[in-house]
């Protein structure tokens, strides 16, 4: 796809495709969906954008990138589901358009074409893309700053330019503002590594030589230097009015503590996430097992000049420095290697560009009888067999999380035809229509699972129906949760929430006032009984799904009696009153 403009239409359209659908009707999920976005609104309201707070405390996991990026949508869109989405919306689907122009730049607008679309309909970009978390502005963030590496790749010289140098500084700046110091460490590092992998330095000068070399041309300085203007100003300020302790928690407890020890029950071991990779690049993973031998096959037998070894050394070594390094760490989510991505989507698309133009040929080293089309071949059985699970285990998990759902299972008829589909056009050697009908089918199906199965299994956790099925005009008032208090709690009622220890506090809380609400699990109502205030009344109940059952208990309002002159200002009285006997 040689027409740039194309390809830029065709990726963003595939990442829209996957990413719009059903942003504002799937309520936040908790956890860290409805911190985020209470944290922004408290912003908002509070007019300090410096200090993050959570429920009236100090929110100490997060830098503020996200919020300012939630705070323009909530402007764009109001304070709703959608208003806290769409910056991230935005920012993946810009992602996939980097990731399409990296793998042009390092490889020709074949493998640019398909790495972007590869980005924009894989499963892992339907989820993180399309959720309000910090994870899409690092994504976007590092991926920007590793397209400019690759142009100054492309260029072949030694040392980047200093405006360059510049651009990387600035983008991973902005990642430290979105994650912390993993924004700039862990580019640096992938970019080092590559440019040893690239080294021309003559062998005789020996690794030192190419190692210190490598990490020169990088301009290590000025990226830093560019990094540090662009982070330190705000890291500086809430240090200043948290006295230090923003920085000490956030710095020690979640980066060291979590990468020292798994946090939340968090771990995993190092098969981890090359599982996770396996699952979040579906269903472009049906050839996951054969990407890395073909990588290695052009890095040993392509000759010096070939685009493709440039390609695979960035990819290398960039999904490597963030799979290898979150693999060491102690705490482990799906989330955190998805800056990896972009590296992962290039890496297949070189492979299978090959397969389409016959240019592979590592499959006889390994068996005889292995052809490039059967490696395609098992592949679409994979995403057959992967289609079934989604046809049953959909309608299973609707029976016990979401009843009445159970038709979402359909959904898997997708994968199981679009398997069969491509396996007939392939026998038929029409190697491209085959993948063309892959990527076509992609952004439906992940539309499906984000704009439909998604939402309608959303619904059935959180607090979103509890709070709405409130009756309106019981809703204002003093809320307070017994522990612990839902985070989508504090964004549904417009906070504070008042957790509260033990039954006891919460019937204090209770008689308080006449406004009160409370929130418990539906277990704990029969304890509360015999205590309970008599005019208080279960207003709103949601019954046990992924979460436990909840209510919301207070009392309702009472209706004014209207007096006699309000009567007849608007309208007739009767002609005879007839009042009651005492």
């Amino acid at each position: 796809m040689r027409n740039l403009y194309l390809s830029i239409l065709l990726v963003a359209l595939a990442a829209g495709g996957v990413l719009l659908p059903g942003i504002g009707t799937a309520p936040l999920w908790d956890e860290d969906e409805p911190k985020n976005a209470a944290c922004s609104v408290a912003m908002l309201d509070s007019g300090n954008w410096i200090v993050p707070t959570f429920n009236g405390n100090l929110r100490v996991e997060k830098p503020p990138l996200v919020n300012w990026v939630q705070m323009a949508g909530i402007g764009l869109l109001g304070r709703n589901e959608a208003g806290v989405r769409i910056g991230s919306v935005c920012l993946t689907i810009g992602t996939c358009l980097l990731t399409s122009l990296l793998g042009r730049l390092l490889a020709g607008p074949a493998v640019g074409l398909l790495t972007g679309i590869i980005m924009a309909s894989c499963l892992w970009t339907a989820v993180g893309g399309r959720a309000a978390t910090p994870d899409a502005p690092l994504v976007f963030c590092t991926t920007l700053a590793a397209t400019l590496f690759a142009h100054s790749l492309r260029g072949g010289c030694q040392t980047i330019s200093r405006h360059r140098a510049i651009g990387i500084g600035l983008a991973c700046g902005a990642a430290v503002l979105a994650k912390g110091p993993v924004g700039l460490v862990l580019p640096l590092v992938a970019f080092w590594l590559c440019r040893c992998w690239l080294s021309t330095t003559a062998p005789a000068a020996g690794w030192a030589s190419r190692l210190a070399q490598a990490g020169i041309g990088l301009r290590p300085l000025i990226i830093c230097g560019v990094a540090t203007g662009v982070a330190l100003p705000w890291y500086a300020l809430v240090g200043f009015f948290t006295e230090g302790r923003w920085l000490t928690e956030f710095l020690l407890v979640h980066n060291a503590g979590r990468f020292a020890a798994p946090m939340e029950g968090h771990d995993g071991s190092l098969l981890y996430y090359p599982v996770v990779a396996a699952i979040g690049l579906f269903p472009w993973s049906l050839v996951i097992l054969a990407v890395p031998v073909h990588a290695w096959f052009v890095w040993r037998k392509a000759p010096a000049g070939d685009p493709r070894r440039m390609a695979i050394a960035f990819a290398g070594s960039w999904a490597l420095t963030w799979i290898g390094t979150f693999s060491l760490a102690g705490t482990k989510l799906p989330g955190y290697i998805w800056p990896a991505y972009p590296a992962l989507s290039l890496a297949t698309a070189v492979y299978l560009i090959d397969w389409l133009e016959h240019r592979t040929g590592w499959e006889r080293w390994l068996s005889r009888r292995l052809t490039p089309d059967a490696v395609l071949q098992i592949g679409w059985g994979s995403l057959a067999v992967v289609g079934c699970g989604f046809l049953v285990g959909l309608p299973l998990i609707a029976t016990h999380y979401a009843s009445g759902s159970v038709w979402l299972g359909l959904i898997g008829l997708l994968p199981i035809a679009t398997a069969g589909g491509a396996a007939v056009l392939q026998q038929r050697q029409q190697r491209w229509a085959a993948l063309a009908v892959l990527a076509a089918s992609a952004v439906p199906f992940l539309a499906l699972l984000g704009g439909v199965a998604a939402v309608q299994l959303a619904w059935h956790q959180g607090t979103a129906t509890l709070v709405a099925d409130v009756p309106a005009q019981a809703r204002d008032g003093a809320w307070a949760s017994l522990h612990p208090a839902r985070p989508s709690l504090v964004f549904y009622t417009g906070g504070p929430v008042a957790d509260l220890p033990d039954i006891d506090a919460g019937l204090a809380h209770l008689r308080s006032s006449a406004t009160a609400k409370l929130v418990v699990k539906t277990a704990a109502l029969p304890a509360m009984l015999p205590d309970l205030p008599p005019d208080c009344r279960v207003l709103s109940e949601k019954p046990a799904s992924f979460d436990p059952g909840l209510v919301v208990l207070g009392r309702l309002p009472q209706e004014p009696v209207p007096a006699l002159a309000q009567h007849a200002s608007h309208a007739q009285p009767p002609t005879h009153l007839h009042p009651e006997p005492l």
